[in-house]
């Protein structure tokens, strides 16, 4: 038997030497998935299969470098549901965000007994194990981007799904209710269960803080970026991922860096280029891109009018179990 006998008598058995250096590899690759057709079979998906027949109407996107998911850990898939339409309740142990990107009066997601309004540019949080589901009471389709720290949970073998005993949960909160309690004055008799508690930051006074630092420096490496804070602590948007928006300026380009955590954008507004290793990706509105960890990475907008990103990303996974670290392009 000589060694590649034996690299095949191990690969038959689902064994691996250390010295098979690319064998069984998956690496992930920097890629952009373009926004007209992700609409396009969302589109179509919405004219063949039902929510009740799906569970969930998304499109996800596929990293040509994995067998499954779009990185290791951080997912965005888009999700539609059309007029009268229900997204039956569940919860799982892994956490969710909701990015709205096409909003309509009556359109709501109901997490833990609360009612939250889906408008453009709103953001939710749907917290680890929070009961959830969606309903569209308007004539309009409402579509979003689904974000889950799911790749990470099933690579500890810890996704669990439970489905609720109905098909809607309850309404038990009065509206505005997360925004109430989780203000400068809070009460001092409700607790929060939960590490990071739903909630809804409106796209009105996340827009409204974009504009109000637009004079400022901002970040050398990302523009005029504001991270979803926790409003328990005020430190990452969930325990296992974080989210951002950030508007480049007209004709602004940033430094180079690089950091030990993923990211996938979301194209909201505008157009620009993001430059990912030896990859540019010239993006528009609707366009969804990766940046893997420990890639040399930098944004551009070369027009004249502003372009918004929103970002998913793992830090604060990487951050819990001390192996982030971040470098700039000397």
């Amino acid at each position: 038997m000589d060694l590649e006998e034996l690299s095949q008598w191990m690969k038959d058995r689902n064994l691996k030497g250390h010295w098979e250096h690319s064998e069984w590899s998956q690496t992930v690759k920097p890629f952009l998935w373009k926004g007209d057709e992700i609409m396009q079979a969302l589109h179509w998906a919405g004219e063949l299969i039902t929510t009740g027949e799906a569970g969930r109407r998304t499109i996800q996107m596929r990293n040509p470098g994995l067998v499954a998911g779009m990185s290791n850990t951080v997912h965005i898939s888009v999700q539609l549901v059309r007029p009268g339409e229900i997204a039956a309740a569940h919860r799982h142990t892994a956490a969710a965000i909701r990015f709205i990107i096409k909003g309509t009066p009556n359109a709501y997601t109901i997490v833990e007994g609360e009612r939250f309004p889906m408008f453009e540019g709103d953001f939710i949080t749907t917290p680890n194990w929070t009961w959830h589901d969606h309903f569209n009471n308007s004539t309009e389709p409402v579509m979003w981007l689904d974000g889950l720290d799911v790749r990470l949970v099933t690579h500890f073998g810890a996704m669990i799904q439970e489905n609720f005993s109905k098909q809607q949960q309850p309404i038990e909160k009065p509206e505005n209710f997360s925004s109430k309690i989780f203000s400068h004055a809070r009460p001092t008799w409700i607790k929060n269960s939960f590490q990071a508690p739903p909630y809804r930051y409106s796209w009105e006074e996340t827009h409204a803080s974009l504009e109000a630092l637009k004079e400022s420096a901002g970040d050398p490496y990302d523009g005029v970026i504001l991270e979803y804070a926790n409003p328990v602590d005020g430190g990452h948007t969930l325990p296992t991922c974080s989210c951002s928006i950030q508007l480049l300026r007209p004709n602004e380009r940033t430094g180079t860096h690089r950091h030990t955590s993923t990211t996938v954008y979301y194209a909201f507004r505008g157009q620009g280029m993001t430059k990912v290793s030896a990859n540019e990706f010239n993006w528009s509105k609707g366009d969804i891109f990766v940046v893997p960890s420990w890639q040399w990475h930098s944004h551009e907008n070369g027009s004249n009018a502003d372009a918004i990103l929103f970002s998913i990303n793992d830090r604060p996974s990487t951050e819990a179990l001390g192996l982030y670290r971040e470098e700039a392009e000397s």
